[in-house]
């Protein structure tokens, strides 16, 4: 009687416990099947939501930079030249200059052939590519220059429906700048850079017969308007001479392009008040005034091949700045084309008159 009495007590001593154990364990395993397993309505498993990391090497605000080349998209290079790097810019519409650019490529000018070069920026968050071919021509293919090299000084322009009141020869209609850019095309004019007319001029390389440098003065909002929409259409880079001071960098935020090379016209120096030549205030100012004008267009535009003139007034302090800021080529507004041998620091420009017509522009070439 005693035993039968213990084995009943232990039997409902292990019942209980398999109940306790029940009612902490079934909590547990629903918690772990709507985690992970079966949800409670019978349906799909639930796979978590997670958090997925920015892919490496995304740059998300590409869209705010504008990246281009100087001079021509296909470089010409007669074999054995030395190969002289004319280099990339970018813009970027918040920030402005970009230089973190890496180069990649390798050109043997003594392999003729064709050779690509890659020039990578990397902003805020941002990244722009843009290439360039490297033609080595055969020296027995090569025509190169005979007579110099034509670098054109251009200036406004405007539409036949808003003819403006100052109207003068430093006005060309968009109409006739159109018709000669289309010539320029059609006729497959070359576009050096400025450091290859620096290379030219120097006697380093020969550039081919058919060369052209197209610049614009003083970045007026007709050109920017007008002439750039022209300029991509025909696909001819050119160089526009900016004045800083009058809304420079707005106008490069607004205003890049691939195919325009914004370069100095001053910051602040496009104003009388010197006695030299047309009175720019340049003659007046001493060689530190003038480098430290030229250094904040540098810092504008993040470059200092090339310099314009202000009123085509040239100084010895003025040449000594360009030479002491590594400026590649300053021009001036006389009238010359660029030969071997030619100063840098003044290098003669092309006036282009407007409605000379298409004749007196094939003339000046």
């Amino acid at each position: 009687m005693r035993r039968g009495k213990h084995d009943k007590e232990t039997a409902r001593i292990r019942a209980i416990l398999i109940l306790v154990a029940l009612c902490v364990l079934i909590p547990m395993v629903g918690s772990l099947m709507h985690r992970g397993g079966a949800p409670k309505d019978g349906g799909e498993a639930e796979v978590p939501e997670q958090e997925q990391p920015q892919e490496e090497g995304s740059y998300p605000d590409s869209g705010h930079l504008t990246a281009g080349l100087h001079g021509s998209r296909v470089t010409i290079v007669r074999e054995g030249d030395p190969y002289v790097e004319s280099g990339a810019f970018c813009f970027d519409d918040r920030t402005g200059p970009v230089t973190n650019c890496e180069i990649a490529g390798e050109v043997d000018t003594d392999a003729p052939g064709d050779y690509e070069v890659t020039y990578t920026f990397l902003g805020e968050n941002a990244k722009a590519e843009v290439s360039r071919t490297v033609r080595v021509v055969p020296l027995e293919e090569f025509e190169g220059d005979t007579d110099g090299i034509p670098v054109l000084m251009y200036h406004w322009v405007y539409t036949a429906d808003d003819v403006p009141e100052d109207l003068d020869a430093n006005y060309i209609l968009d109409t006739e700048l159109e018709e000669q850019l289309a010539w320029l095309k059609e006729n497959d004019y070359y576009n050096p850079s400025l450091a290859e007319i620096r290379a030219y001029a120097d006697g380093l390389i020969d550039l081919p017969e058919k060369s052209v440098v197209l610049t614009f003065d003083d970045g007026r909002y007709n050109f920017l308007e007008l002439g750039i929409p022209l300029l991509e259409k025909y696909e001819q880079p050119a160089i526009s001479f900016l004045i800083g001071v009058n809304d420079g960098a707005e106008k490069i935020a607004e205003f890049a392009s691939p195919y325009v090379d914004f370069q100095s016209h001053s910051y602040d120096m496009h104003h009388g008040g010197g006695t030299v030549g047309h009175g720019g205030i340049i003659s007046a100012m001493t060689r530190e005034e003038i480098e430290a004008d030229l250094q904040q267009m540098i810092d504008m535009t993040g470059s200092a091949q090339g310099f314009a003139y202000p009123y085509g007034d040239v100084t010895w302090e003025a040449q000594q700045a360009i030479t002491n800021k590594e400026i590649l080529c300053a021009f001036t507004t006389e009238q010359k084309r660029i030969y071997v041998g030619s100063d840098p620091t003044a290098f003669g420009r092309v006036r282009i008159v407007g409605g000379n017509g298409l004749d007196g522009f094939i003339w000046s070439l």
